[in-house]
């Protein structure tokens, strides 16, 4: 398991992130923290639904998003955008990951020391995987 500890309050935090991306309609299709361990860091990784070509577009609007969230909930900490990677649903650790486990709504499916797609992933806490 990863060596950095990823805390309860980044973990809410990212769900708080994707609960502000849901109600805005982002269309986020998966939603999991990844360990990098050449970098010793967790990152939360997006993937969308919408067009592939829009992935600076969908950054630009994550960001509107998550700045109005907080001044709408000042109380409830979200995610910053620089703890998280967007891209879309087709990408290839997304696709084989959603070909070993699939999570709707929002979860905690913890997934380590596995290869999918050909990708080892040491750690990751998967919150969506929708269809």
């Amino acid at each position: 398991m990863a060596s950095e500890l990823l805390v309860e309050s980044e973990i809410r935090a990212g769900l708080t992130l994707v609960q502000a991306l849901d109600e805005a309609d982002f269309g986020v299709s998966a939603a999991f923290w990844l360990y990098h361990g050449e970098l010793e860091k967790w990152k939360m990784v997006i993937g969308y639904s919408g067009q592939k070509s829009a992935l600076q577009q969908k950054y630009l609007e994550a960001a509107t998003i998550s700045a109005r969230w907080r001044d709408a909930h000042p109380d409830r900490p979200i995610l910053d955008l620089s703890r998280v990677k967007i891209t879309h649903q087709d990408d290839k650790l997304i696709r084989g990951l959603h070909s070993a486990i699939h999570v709707e709504g929002l979860g905690e499916v913890r997934f380590s020391r596995n290869v999918v797609n050909g990708i080892y992933v040491e750690d990751a806490i998967i919150h969506r995987l929708a269809a």
